[in-house]
């Protein structure tokens, strides 16, 4: 990313404190990643940036292939042998590919661990973190009760006076979290880490799709078996396959301009912590768009 001019704001200090808290308390303790890594694909995505359709286009192409049903529920992945579905488990060669939000242990981010534990190549999907955090707040906003600005100050105090819980999902401290992490494994790695960006899906989706699987090494799959894939995963089809109980629903109406939420405060508190927090650079101009 790209650096920034913006000056940090006077809570810079407990945001420090707050950064590096999390990174002790949760990502050096956090080892899912080193457990779950027999597996032949891997998808590690942020929130809110187009894991389930990804997954879905995969899903649809091996199951066309393999001649198996197809994904009845978004929540149900069935390309991992651990999923609630046992849809796929059950045929020999059937590639399983695992999906996941995980941040890696600190620990494991060098090439000498990487090495040591054999840790599988990773297809990492990426999205313009202004915009996640404007689809991650609209998703969950019947749970939260907060303004978007009140959330993107992760002020959980007025959580609470709302009766909702004390933390959110995700917040900003979560995505820098994430994307530095991730900085420092394709760095360590970068044979091991496929950089996709959602905005680079949508814009050729077909072409994104096929770079994936290749790098997977998925086998047999057709230019056309993927385009039937990507037509078989539109919003349309996709959204037939929701729980139509639940209010947080994972196909999102598209939108304009996602940062127009933001105001001109919102705007120099995301840049000041990015600013000052993240290191990560996956090609996003966050002066840009506004």
């Amino acid at each position: 990313m790209k650096r920034l001019d913006t000056p940090p704001t006077s809570r810079s200090g407990f945001m420090e404190f707050r950064y590096l808290y999390d990174r002790v308390t949760r990502d050096l303790t956090n080892l899912s990643l080193v457990r779950r890594r027999g597996h032949d694909g891997y998808v590690v995505s942020m929130h809110q940036s187009g894991s389930h359709w990804l997954l879905h286009m995969l899903a649809a192409a091996i199951a066309v292939k393999y001649e198996l049903p197809m994904q009845e529920r978004l929540q149900t992945n069935i390309l991992e042998k651990s999923g609630a579905s046992s849809t796929l488990t059950n045929h020999p060669g059937i590639p399983r590919i695992r999906q996941s939000h995980q941040i890696p242990n600190p620990l494991i981010t060098n090439a000498f661990m990487l090495r040591l534990l054999r840790m599988p190549n990773y297809v990492l999907l990426v999205r313009d973190p202004r915009a996640i955090l404007v689809s991650h707040y609209k998703r969950f906003q019947h749970r939260y009760k907060i303004s978007f600005s009140d959330y993107l100050h992760t002020r959980d105090d007025r959580m609470r006076q709302n009766g909702g819980a004390s933390y959110f999902d995700k917040d900003i401290w979560w995505g820098i979290r994430f994307l530095n992490s991730w900085q420092a494994m394709a760095e360590a790695r970068p044979q091991g880490v496929h950089l996709v960006r959602y905005e680079d899906l949508r814009a050729d989706t077909f072409g994104c799709l096929r770079q994936i699987v290749d790098y997977m090494g998925l086998p047999g799959m057709s230019d056309s078996l993927l385009k039937l894939a990507i037509e078989r995963s539109s919003k349309e089809e996709m959204s037939r396959k929701e729980d139509p109980g639940r209010l947080d629903k994972v196909v999102r109406p598209n939108e304009e301009n996602p940062l127009a939420l933001y105001s001109e405060d919102d705007k120099r508190y995301f840049l000041a912590m990015h600013r000052r927090y993240c290191k990560a650079d996956f090609g996003y101009d966050l002066n840009a768009g506004w």
